[in-house]
């Protein structure tokens, strides 16, 4: 079996861009990623942070130190493990939507529908590429358009899918 974590994190380091996300989402955390041990029994972080979707392996990952503040361990079988690494394996590389993050805030101060600089999964931020990879691996309905949604929606969503699906197990929350 397969554990899949979803981990909701801060920089170690202050930082200006995350600062203003809890604040302004009203959470102690400002960054949503992936993680699991691989068959070659290393830790990976999968995530959207920077400038693009990426895999973090066990030396960059000492470089971009982050504290985790919950995480959420999903059990995954051998085909969902395999759909998790391919639908990883298609994302990666594609750029982090800087603007969509501004499109986010947009949406909730002017109460818009859209996020006015959703580009068609041309770019991804952290909550969008956890809810898709969700979506996609486990087939979980996210009742949010991920192109609004922040990680404070993945963790309230993920919160409700405890109810149904027990084997959800959160941890630090």
């Amino acid at each position: 079996m397969y554990l899949l974590h979803i981990d909701f994190t801060t920089p170690v380091k202050r930082n200006f861009f995350s600062n203003l996300i809890k604040k302004f989402q009203k959470t102690k955390y400002s960054h949503v990623r992936l993680r699991w041990i691989n068959s070659t029994k290393r830790e990976l972080i999968y995530e959207a942070s920077g400038s693009e979707v990426k895999f973090l392996g066990t030396i960059a990952q000492e470089t971009h130190k982050s504290e985790i503040i919950k995480t959420y361990s999903i059990p995954l079988t051998k085909e969902e493990y395999r759909e998790l690494v391919d639908t990883c394996m298609e994302f990666a590389g594609i750029k982090y939507g800087v603007l969509q993050v501004l499109g986010i805030a947009l949406t909730t101060i002017f109460n818009l529908d859209k996020n006015p600089f959703s580009d068609d999964r041309k770019s991804q931020v952290c909550s969008e590429l956890v809810g898709r990879v969700l979506e996609r691996v486990k087939k979980y309905h996210i009742p949010y358009d991920l192109d609004v949604a922040g990680p404070k929606e993945i963790d309230k969503t993920l919160r409700e899918l405890m109810k149904d699906f027990p084997e959800i197990e959160l941890k630090n929350g």
